[in-house]
């Protein structure tokens, strides 16, 4: 099959932008990528040997006025769908407005999150707190009316693909979809190799991925500090940090001033890969993350992880087992920091059996499955039993190892 995806921003070394990468890559379809933002020099460079075009505007600022000013131009976006036989979604936002006007095809959702601001009350709760009156009535006025048009986008998908079972409860609970059987769960995954070289580890904690306010990353560095672990244990940052976050950065370096803690900022994949092998244990500290591609990755290079009891870690990482699931509190994070760091026997057992976990979350696994799903709701004699097939299989997937 020919396929259109449509995703309004690909800017940035961010976890939606890595798994449409990986989709098309391993998927057996041929893809053209559509996009309202593209900057080729601040995502992965793999994007220019895709077919990437760029259609419509969207602005990456997200003050209200730019978000409705993006949101208007989505409305107004009318694909090229002559020559496909569907239309694919990435819904992790305000995208969803595009199908208005692309209904030649069948419409698929694959979904990383419905809009947070709107659907998520822990982000929600999060802002607010920081907002004055006035912004607060605007925020509720803006939540409300894109909650009415977003479920009337939801009812022209065919089929709705969430990335995890925590956004599938998001879409739920947000009377996005309340059919069950118009979706399924695939997990993007990890490039997972079955044998690989552990080594000795040095005493280095590991926070990985983009540094941005909703990764909550400032628990992290007050637990380390109230702690603190004996010398030379060090806390490492690492990730990308695009324009909107600099400020956030330097709050972040404030806090850590005169302490055992570093950051890299904007390492390459070559960069993250070496501090994974150096690493004994990694954190993870987002608050109720969707699904979240960096605990995979430090699981599937041996390494343990410990992350809040919520959202999508609550599904990748094993408590005791592959990692530490704790509240997120600054003491709970602060007793788990000690607990692995005094018992570093007990960090490299659990990174044995988090990496042979990570053999579940493959992206093959992840693109057959999104494959399946697309071929059943597209071919002309879609039927149910597809949708029903493909839902077996991917929880086959999920509950079985490639040893």
């Amino acid at each position: 099959m020919k396929l259109a995806l449509y995703q309004p921003w690909i800017y940035l070394h961010g976890g939606l932008e890595r798994s449409i990468l990986n989709l098309v890559k391993h998927s057996k379809h041929e893809w053209i990528i559509y996009t309202s933002y593209f900057d080729p020099k601040g995502t992965f460079p793999e994007f220019s040997t895709l077919d990437v075009r760029i259609i419509g505007r969207a602005s990456i600022k997200r003050n209200f006025f730019r978000v409705f000013e993006s949101a208007i131009g989505m409305l107004n976006v009318k694909l090229p769908l002559n020559h496909v036989d569907g239309l694919v979604v990435w819904c992790d936002g305000i995208g969803d407005l595009v199908v208005f006007r692309n209904r030649r095809v069948p419409v698929i959702n694959i979904c990383s999150t419905p809009l947070r601001a709107a659907f998520d009350p822990v982000y929600e709760e999060t802002v607010k707190r920081k907002m004055k009156l006035g912004r607060r009535l605007l925020y509720q006025l803006f939540k409300t009316a894109f909650r009415w048009v977003d479920r009337k986008a939801w009812r022209r998908y065919k089929l709705i693909i969430a990335t995890s079972a925590e956004v599938k409860r998001r879409i739920m609970r947000g009377r996005l979809c309340r059919d069950e059987s118009r979706m399924i769960v695939a997990y993007p995954g990890v490039e997972w190799q079955p044998a690989i070289s552990i080594g000795r580890p040095e005493q280095i904690i590991l926070l990985a991925g983009r540094i941005m306010w909703t990764k909550n990353i400032q628990q992290a560095i007050r637990a380390f500090l109230m702690a603190p672990p004996p010398q030379p244990w060090r806390l490492v940052i690492a990730g990308y940090v695009d324009e909107k976050s600099q400020i956030y950065l330097r709050e972040l370096t404030e806090i850590a001033r005169h302490s055992r803690i570093e950051f890299h900022v904007n390492p390459t994949d070559a960069d993250l890969a070496r501090l994974y092998e150096k690493a004994s244990f990694c954190v993870f500290t987002a608050l109720n993350e969707d699904w979240g591609l960096v605990p995979l990755e430090a699981m599937a290079h041996g390494k343990c992880v410990i992350a809040n009891a919520r959202g999508g870690p609550a599904e990748s990482v094993t408590d005791g087992e592959t990692g530490l699931l704790v509240e997120p509190t600054d003491q709970a994070w602060s007793e788990a920091i000690c607990r692995l760091t005094s018992n570093p026997e007990l960090a490299a057992y659990m990174g044995v059996q988090a990496h042979r976990r990570m053999s579940r979350y493959t992206w093959k696994r992840f693109a057959a499955t999104v494959d399946r799903a697309l071929e059943g709701a597209i071919h002309p004699g879609f039927a149910q039993a597809s949708i029903d097939d493909v839902a077996k299989s991917a929880a086959r997937a999920s509950t079985s190892e490639d040893v």
